[in-house]
C-alpha cells in the first residue's frame, strides 16, 4: 500500500500516512511473526496530526494489542487475518 506524507516511529514500530486510494488516514503496526508484516488501521486526521505525541503512541499500542479485533482494523499483510473485503482492500 502506498501512503502519502508517511511518518515513521522506529521506536514504537509503527508508521502513519494518508492513503489516496482509500481516502483514509492509516496507522500501520509492525507484527513480528516468522517474518515481519503490518496490520493497517484507520485513524482520524487529528490523530495523524498528533504524530510524536504520547497519545498516538498509546493508540498504536492499543491497536497492536487488539489486532484484527479492533473496530479500526482495515486489513493485514498476512492474508489469513483478512476476510474477502479486507483482501480486496490490500490488492
Amino acid at each position: 500500500m502506498r501512503l502519502e506524507n508517511e511518518r515513521v516511529n522506529r521506536d514504537k514500530y509503527y508508521f502513519i500516512g494518508y492513503s489516496p486510494e482509500l481516502n483514509k488516514y492509516i496507522l500501520a503496526c509492525a507484527v513480528a511473526w516468522i517474518v515481519w508484516y503490518h496490520r493497517y488501521y484507520e485513524i482520524s486526521k487529528e490523530e495523524y496530526d498528533s504524530f510524536g505525541s504520547a497519545e498516538l503512541d498509546k493508540l498504536a499500542d492499543t491497536l497492536y494489542k487488539q489486532g484484527c479485533n479492533s473496530e479500526r482494523f482495515l486489513f493485514s499483510e498476512k492474508k489469513e487475518e483478512n476476510n474477502q473485503n479486507q483482501l480486496d482492500l490490500c490488492e
